[in-house]
């Protein structure tokens, strides 16, 4: 029996006997605690500092395009509008429900998944087939993916022990959601889905050392998957020395670096970045960081990252305070995820770790992203409202449960 699990179960034991404090419901079973306010603070902060970034980095590319500076601000705008809308109804809502559609949301999340290999269906952009286009609209399944595997994997683990059939099952689907993603191709967002998978497995108290050999394994995998794709192997050769080939694959990592540099501690100014003038790729979305290192300087960047390191502090104590297993989990899963894709988004424009095109969370652009993670904060939120001692019957429960399972 996992040791992490056990110690968690006896400190709820352990609790001084007596009366417990009435839990108080609303009509239809919802609690009447708030959501977290720290939470909501910090991400409408993140949201809104990403659409004065996603404005002055996207402006002149916008303007040559479209002959209209506000193209992709209006587009950003109206995602984190209807983001935030549906955070905001999420957050209301009772999370537990998400237990009874975990199944049914990861089959359509891997069904739309597998639209995207197929000719004709999926939309191509610079050689990775990602979206789904509806008319006006292009949709990213692998976004919703992660949620789906996160909500699939939490209902499992609050139920079963990391060795039952279940959660092999369920392992099983989300490895094949990482697998597709890696075919469109997109490497950086099915190690994104496998981060939150082995997040949530050793939250759950799995053998660290199976995890150690699995991982292990799995890089040797993707080892062998960069060797033969070319495009994926000058990345790496170019992380290594940037100066090797730096008009090709170098460009990227050395424009960044240049940016982020020529910020220095206060920065050059809102819109006064000259790397986004057409030197730096995907300034708006993969290389945001380093346009906001160069307007805002040093400052700005441990403000951006001071608020993403609050927002990982309070959603994993929304996990603590859960009042249900699948709530903590779902909380660590959620909160996991997007901290791990912060830190591998700023990595990868200081030149920390290769070229991966993870977007930054909340700030870069790109509607599904903002939408989805979104999304996600509405389901932490309404996990931190459901905060308190969980009750002595539902704990006893849980664990008969997980034992005869």
């Amino acid at each position: 029996m996992s040791s992490k699990i056990l110690s968690a179960q006896s400190a709820l034991k352990s609790r001084p006997k007596g009366r417990r404090p009435p839990i108080r419901k609303q009509a239809g079973g919802e609690y009447k605690g708030l959501p977290d306010p720290a939470i909501v603070t910090i991400v409408l902060s993140l949201c809104g500092f990403g659409l004065m970034a996603v404005f002055s980095a996207s402006a002149p590319e916008s303007l040559q395009s479209y002959q209209d500076t506000f193209v992709f601000f209006r587009r950003q705008a109206i995602a984190c509008v209807i983001g935030v809308v549906s955070m905001l109804i999420l957050s209301r809502q009772d999370y537990r429900q998400l237990r009874r559609i975990a199944w049914p949301l990861a089959l359509v999340s891997l069904l739309l998944l597998g639209l995207t290999l197929v000719p004709g269906l999926s939309m191509t952009v610079k050689g990775s087939s990602r979206w789904i286009g509806v008319g006006p609209l292009q949709f990213q399944p692998s976004e919703l993916c992660k949620l789906a595997s996160l909500i699939l994997m939490s209902a499992g683990l609050s139920q079963h022990f990391w060795w039952h059939r279940q959660i092999f099952f369920r392992i099983i689907i989300t490895l094949i959601m990482a697998f597709v993603v890696i075919k469109q191709p997109d490497l950086g967002t099915a190690l994104m889905i496998l981060g939150g998978l082995l997040a949530l497995l050793y939250a759950s108290g799995t053998n660290s050392i199976l995890l150690f050999l699995s991982l292990a394994g799995g890089g040797t995998l993707v080892w062998h998957h960069i060797k033969k794709t070319p495009y994926q192997m000058a990345r790496i050769q170019s992380w290594l020395n940037p100066y090797l080939h730096p008009q090709a694959e170098g460009w990227n990592i050395i424009q960044a670096q240049l940016a982020i540099g020529s910020g220095g501690l206060m920065g050059a100014g809102f819109g006064r970045s000259l790397q986004k003038l057409y030197y730096l790729p995907v300034q708006h979305a993969d290389f945001i960081f380093a346009v906001v290192a160069e307007e805002f300087g040093w400052f700005g960047c441990a403000a951006v990252i001071s608020l993403f390191a609050l927002f990982g502090y309070y959603g994993f104590k929304a996990a603590i305070n859960s009042r249900t297993m699948f709530g903590r989990f779902l909380a660590i899963g959620i909160t996991s995820s997007i901290t791990l894709q912060t830190i591998v988004n700023i990595a990868v424009t200081t030149g920390l770790l290769p070229v991966t095109g993870i977007t930054l969370p909340f700030i870069s652009y790109g509607g599904t992203s903002i939408v989805i993670t979104l999304v996600m904060v509405g389901i932490l939120l309404s996990i931190s409202r459901d905060r308190g001692p969980m009750p002595e019957e539902e704990e006893q429960d849980i664990l008969n449960k997980r034992l005869i399972n």
